[in-house]
């Protein structure tokens, strides 16, 4: 057997040779070669490079354009599998199964673009390394030849935080639940003991927390569905109470609240809801001095329940008009811009309401947020 997969003819040097040429002279191809951003590579119908791009020689630590020319993609990059049969790479075992392999063949027999993920690890002089590889390879005819324009966006590190992020739901889950379980247990071997209780609630809420983050991780469309139930305020307030209580942004600092009298019962996801009110209240926390304070007044309607978080600190004019955008943040460091946006997030497109502010040196800031109910 020749092959498992792809042909395992390649071009003869000649006609091979010849092809460079073309592509050498050919305005089009070459135009694209310097302006293309992305990893580009040529391929002829055997799958033989016949030219890449700057950007892929740099990716890939290729020293030498002409050390490329007339390999197959496996073999530039040093696939541990391409050398495993005589006929090289597309030939062997593994390439069925090879996202680069598959979409080339697509192009070439099927003559259509395909795009496929492609994985492959890589032994460069011993270096051993994963790469992961988005790939799209597309036909084309120019000047009775035909080329399969090869494009590449290495995504290695992207599937690693992906793959990372799994695993650490899949652990966490375990230990939760081994928490959960342990402290149950407690419970009915001390039936009297309220101290267990708020333990049970905080790993209860730790539980629910991990479920609606790990929806958001692995459903970028955002089709989280609010997990409504019937919720009172002073539900809500105790919530907001497990996150502020002993946040280390409320040391030394005073929390001023006004509740209504009135215990108004909402239809609505309360952990959403408190992780909005939290965000809230921790960053007017995190915006106030030690020994200052903030206050947080919620009022009611017949049709609207109303949170304001108030600071005394002014949001300099060229954040606030940023102030809810992604990636943005005014803070310095990784993983920031998330506060505010997530409060837009959760508060308008889960739960149907309106988070706002205002900001300015006489008055300070507060972010209010509004949210329509039922009586029930």
């Amino acid at each position: 057997m020749d092959t498992y997969f792809a042909p395992a003819k390649r071009t003869e040097k000649r006609k091979f040779k010849n092809q460079i040429a073309d592509i050498t002279r050919n305005p089009i191809m070459d135009s694209l070669l310097k302006t293309s951003a992305g990893l580009l590579v040529v391929l002829n119908e055997d799958r033989q490079i016949v030219a890449l791009n700057h950007t892929f020689l740099e990716t890939f630590g290729i020293k030498d354009a002409q050390d490329a020319l007339g390999l197959r993609l496996g073999e530039s990059l040093n696939c541990i599998h391409a050398l495993q049969e005589p006929a090289g790479c597309g030939t062997t075992e593994y390439c069925a199964s090879c996202g680069a392999a598959i979409a080339m063949m697509s192009a070439i027999q099927d003559n259509k673009a395909d795009e496929q993920i492609c994985a492959l690890v890589s032994d460069r002089d011993g270096a051993i390394s994963d790469i992961c590889l988005k790939v799209k390879a597309e036909p084309i005819e120019y000047e009775n030849n035909r080329w399969i324009i090869f494009y590449a966006q290495d995504i290695t590190q992207q599937q690693f935080w992906i793959n990372l992020d799994h695993v650490f739901f899949h652990d966490i889950n375990n230990t939760l639940t081994a928490l959960y379980g342990n402290v149950q247990l407690l419970e009915m071997s001390n039936p009297g003991n309220g101290e267990i209780k708020p333990i049970r609630q905080g790993i209860e809420r730790l539980i629910n927390e991990v479920a609606i983050q790990k929806n958001f991780s692995q459903h970028k469309d955002a089709t989280y569905t609010p997990a409504k139930e019937a919720v009172s305020l002073s539900d809500i307030r105790r919530e907001l109470g497990m996150i502020i209580n002993g946040h280390k942004a409320s040391l030394q600092k005073k929390i001023i609240e006004d509740w209504p009298r009135e215990d108004v019962i909402l239809e609505t996801d309360a952990l959403l809801l408190s992780r909005i009110l939290g965000n809230m209240v921790i960053n007017a926390l995190e915006a106030t001095q030690k020994g200052g304070s903030i206050r947080i007044k919620v009022t009611t309607t017949q049709k609207k329940v109303y949170w304001e978080v108030w600071n005394k600190t002014c949001i300099p004019d060229p954040i606030q008009k940023r102030i809810f955008q992604r990636h943005f943040s005014s803070k310095s460091g990784n993983s920031r811009g998330l506060g505010t946006y997530s409060m837009k997030l959760f508060g308008e497109t889960y739960l149907n309401g309106k988070i706002s502010f205002q900001s300015n040196l006489d008055q300070g800031t507060v972010f209010k947020f509004s949210l329509p109910y039922h009586a029930m």
